[in-house]
């Protein structure tokens, strides 16, 4: 009994801690670039850049939350210089961290951090 109370205890008190999450805010990314999200109930939108004065890629991102997944279709914009898109889902490890589990598109990051 003592284990199920336990057990019940860690579903219900950590889970929904990611699931409802604000993750509005500036995030880095192991890409080299900052991404600027912002957070709508469950939607979720992004402006991200290598670099603010000679940006090689520049791009924008619309989508949604399930769960602990963001599921977000994104593309690059002409600031930069590359012009690619695709699906990205990111699997939010906490509240202040994200990892991707699956890209297309040449994606180029993969673990995103909010300081």
């Amino acid at each position: 009994m003592k284990q199920l109370k336990m057990l019940l205890f860690l579903v219900i008190f950590s889970i929904p801690a990611l699931a409802f999450a604000d993750l509005t805010g500036r995030w880095s990314c192991n890409d080299g670039g900052t991404y600027y999200v912002r957070q709508l109930g469950k939607e979720v939108f992004w402006f991200g850049e290598r670099s603010p004065t000679n940006p090689v890629w520049t791009n924008v991102a619309s989508g949604h939350i399930d769960g602990n997944q963001i599921i977000l279709r994104w593309a690059d914009v002409p600031k930069g210089s590359i012009m690619s898109e695709g699906i990205l889902i990111l699997r939010l490890d906490t509240p202040n961290r994200a990892t991707a589990t699956y890209k297309t598109g040449g994606f180029g990051g993969s673990i995103w951090n909010r300081p």
